[in-house]
């Protein structure tokens, strides 16, 4: 078992974060909420909440508002919060724009949104092109929140794997469908999503990672961390052993406070304990 193997109990880390992520990890670890959980629920929602516009958004920005829908859902809010579901109308209300012909994608069409997005590292996606960063986090938040089925999403999804047929993962230095960042965005969004999780985008995206993970199990030019958890919501064989070959770099990797991470050590730890929760290790 990897916790047994790990330099310490995370536990002494997420135990003090008084955060939605660390509410998110204990609720994963224990199954249940503590009361003292319960009081930093709810003043947490009452906090992010009095930001928001009447919009459903927080000042029209994209970043702001994926980042505190996120912060909602890891806080155990769905669509039943009145906050959440103007939240989720919002995104569908900027799912306008279209990517070389292809339908389905979200922009804000706010001017600061790029900037703020490439100086805010947070969640489980990272600052790729403006227009496919807003549109992979919308559909992922969307997805968590029960509209995986919605024809809006699913037109998304559609959109992704046909341009992927058009420029095929895998056929230059990297997965090339757009970028580093970008890659990694649209292929979690594929792995999440039950129509394209075993598709051969996927697979071919999948086995172009497995060719290329270096012996310490890292992989040359992609974030170590947002890659593993990303290959934890998949269940194809070559996700699982490119898994298996990252695991003791994640062990070698740990804080002595039972954290990873340095400037991003919250983010960090909650990529790392989900992924170990998503495949059984945790």
């Amino acid at each position: 078992m990897v916790m047994a193997s790990l330099k310490a109990d995370p536990w002494n880390y997420i135990q003090r974060l008084e955060s939605p992520i660390g509410f998110y990890l204990r609720r994963k670890a224990l199954k249940s909420a503590t009361e003292k959980d319960d009081l930093l629920r709810h003043g947490l929602h009452e906090k992010i909440v009095s930001g928001q516009s009447m919009d459903g958004s927080w000042n029209g920005i994209f970043v702001y508002t994926a980042n505190n829908l996120c912060d909602l859902i890891n806080l155990g809010y769905g669509v039943e919060d009145a906050s959440v579901k103007k939240g989720a109308e919002w995104l569908f209300s900027i799912q306008r724009s279209t990517y070389r012909g292809f339908p389905g994608f979200f922009s804000s069409g706010h001017r600061e949104d790029a900037s703020i997005m490439r100086s805010t590292m947070y969640g489980e996606f990272g600052p790729g092109c403006s227009l496919w960063y807003q549109t992979t986090y919308a559909v992922h938040l969307l997805s968590r929140l029960g509209f995986q089925e919605d024809p809006r999403v699913k037109t998304t999804i559609d959109s992704y794997l046909k341009i992927c047929g058009v420029n095929p993962p895998g056929t230059h230095d990297r997965i090339h469908w757009c970028g580093a960042w970008c890659d990694l965005n649209v292929l979690r969004v594929l792995i999440q999503h039950p129509s394209s999780a075993e598709s051969t985008t996927v697979e071919k995206a999948l086995e172009f990672l497995e060719e290329n993970q270096t012996k310490r199990g890292t992989w040359e030019g992609y974030s170590f961390y947002h890659l593993l958890h990303a290959l934890s919501r998949s269940r194809l064989s070559s996700a699982q052993r490119q898994l298996e070959k990252a695991l003791p770099t994640v062990i070698k990797r740990q804080n002595p406070d039972g954290s990873w991470g340095t400037s991003q050590k919250e983010n960090q730890t909650f990529l790392v304990l989900d992924t170990l929760s998503n495949i059984g290790l945790l």
